[in-house]
């Protein structure tokens, strides 16, 4: 008796599954760079003790010092890292972003957008920060600053996703996305909220990788849904009066 019962959640739990690995394998790119960043960030925290792990990851930094001296290293180096278990995070944020996007535009152009954003927002970011440390208003020591992770790329592919919302949508799409990147810039005024509204701005302005392709309007989406439930109830309702 208990098999019936059991066959309907076996049956869900694989349905569950197979979409689940439909969408993994649909954004390989995505995915591949969570599972980097989950390897290197375990692999240090496990190796190495909290003094150890703060000068590794400074060696990893798009910082002053390491952009003068080894730039063509620490750029790619330091977008698969991550400072602090803020990798579940990642996976939440490059699920809804990127894996969303690389689905949309494809693997290369999301990739690509990803890269501008990560480099052209380092590249501004770091300038501010000379031109600040110059002014006197910020210490030497912020050439040294601890400086990874893939935000800077997300957030680029944050601002190309406007481009694929339609309708009045887009414009909440947008007004949430410049509360995210500006509230931080007006609280805390640091380089990484800096960097995350240039590249943010350099995302949006990455319009022509989405030429071509289609939009996604939530109000035509609720509207097929009900109308798909409204022809569900009545095909139930005549089946039960037959």
């Amino acid at each position: 008796m208990g098999e019936p019962l059991l066959a309907p959640t076996l049956d869900s739990t694989r349905r569950a599954v197979g979409a689940m690995r439909a969408w993994v394998v649909s954004a390989p790119a995505t995915y591949l760079w969570l599972l980097i960043i989950h390897v290197t960030t375990l692999d240090m925290y496990v190796r190495l003790t909290a003094d150890e792990r703060v000068a590794f990851l400074r060696r990893q930094s798009t910082n002053l010092h390491n952009l003068d001296t080894r730039p063509l290293w620490v750029m790619p180096a330091s977008a698969v890292w991550a400072e602090g278990w803020h990798v579940i995070r990642f996976v939440v944020i490059l699920t809804a972003l990127c894996a969303v996007a690389e689905r949309w535009v494809g693997t290369r152009r999301m990739l690509t957008v990803a890269a501008l954003g990560h480099v052209g927002a380092t590249c501004i970011s770091q300038a501010l920060v000379l031109v600040r440390i110059h002014e006197g208003t910020l210490a030497e020591s912020a050439r040294l600053q601890v400086d990874v992770g893939p935000s800077y790329g997300y957030m680029a592919v944050a601002g190309l996703l406007f481009h694929g919302i339609a309708g009045r949508w887009r414009w909440a799409y947008a007004v949430g996305l410049a509360l995210y990147v500006g509230l931080p810039l007006l609280s805390q005024r640091d380089v990484t909220a800096t960097g995350h509204l240039c590249a943010a701005l350099i995302g949006l302005c990455c319009h022509r990788f989405a030429r071509g392709r289609p939009r996604w309007d939530p109000d035509a989406w609720w509207r097929g849904r009900r109308a798909t439930r409204s022809a569900g109830d009545a095909v139930g309702a005549t089946s039960g009066g037959s």
